[in-house]
Formats: C-alpha cells, structure tokens, sequence
C-alpha cells in the first residue's frame, strides 16, 4: 500500500511539473537590425504548446533609413521618414533544438500591412534560439528572412533581432 502511495505521489508530482512548461503564454519584445539600413520592432504574443512548440500572433514596425540629400549624413528626417512599413500575422515555430536551459525554434509566418501608400504582404522564415531566464523569461535571438510582396523597396530583408519574452499572469 506503501509503494502505491509513493507511486501516485511521484506521478501526481511528475504531471504537475511537466503541466507547467506547456500551454504556457508570454508577451514579447523583440527589436533588430536587417539588411540593408533597416530597423526592426516587433511585439507579439507567444502560446507555447508541448515540447516547446509554439504559436506567435505579432504586430510588426520597419523603417529603412538613408543618408539625407542635402547634408550628406543620417538626419533626423532621413532616419525618421525615409519609408515605414507595418504589419500583422501569425507564425508557427516548432522546436528543432532541446538544451538544459534553452530551445531553438524555426519560424514560419505571414503577415499583411502597409508600406503608407498600398497593401503589403510578407512570408516569413527564421530560426529563433531561446535562452530561459529567472521567473519564466526568456532571452532571444533570431536571425530573419522575409520577402515582402509586391515591395520593389525591400524585397528581402535579412537580419537579426534580440528580444525577452515576459510570462503573463495565470489565473
């Protein structure tokens, strides 16, 4: 009777724990450089499912800086108002990658927005590695590619962009 109580104890335990890495949701913050002049914001929603396998729904800013005409250099107005894209999509992220305290995912997605003037559409592919930190954040990194159609400004943009994904509160 003795070995069946331990038993359920230690399986009850085991549940519990492995219940508390799955389903779980975090805010994140990411913001990068891409190729060529670009700047990259993105703030999204992650639900993690099991084995760290993951859905993002995010909102994306860009902004492709130049030189200024007239003086030569990058100028408030040349970094600010060069050309502005936003956007909003989903991406599925399985984990290629299982460490002791980190995870690699690959992800892929699509987006819609706009460039100010007409309709943009993005495909979305990348590899996100995940470093866990205290309290349940998580340091990123993630090299990205996408292609934006029909853009004749950027059609790829290549980068990386650093992160931190903050746990939201369960009820």
């Amino acid at each position: 009777m003795k070995k069946i109580l331990l038993s359920m104890i230690a399986a009850l335990c085991l549940s519990a724990s492995a219940f508390a890495q799955a389903h779980s949701d975090r805010i994140t913050l990411g913001v990068g450089l891409l190729y060529e002049n670009g700047l990259d914001a993105t703030l999204s929603w992650e639900h993690e499912t099991k084995y760290h396998n993951a859905w993002e729904y995010f909102v994306n800013g860009y902004l492709k800086w130049d030189e200024c005409a007239s003086c030569g250099h990058i100028c408030p107005d040349s970094f600010w108002k060069n050309y502005r894209t936003w956007g909003v999509g989903a991406a599925y992220k399985p984990c290629v990658v299982r460490g002791r305290n980190h995870y690699g995912n690959v992800r892929i997605g699509a987006s819609v927005g706009s460039n100010t003037d007409k309709f943009l559409g993005g495909f979305h592919v990348g590899y996100e590695h995940n470093f866990a930190l205290r309290k349940g954040w998580v340091l990123y990194v993630q090299a990205k590619c996408d292609l934006m159609v029909p853009d004749r400004e950027d059609l790829f943009r290549e980068g990386i962009v650093i992160g931190f994904k903050i746990p939201t509160l369960k009820h």
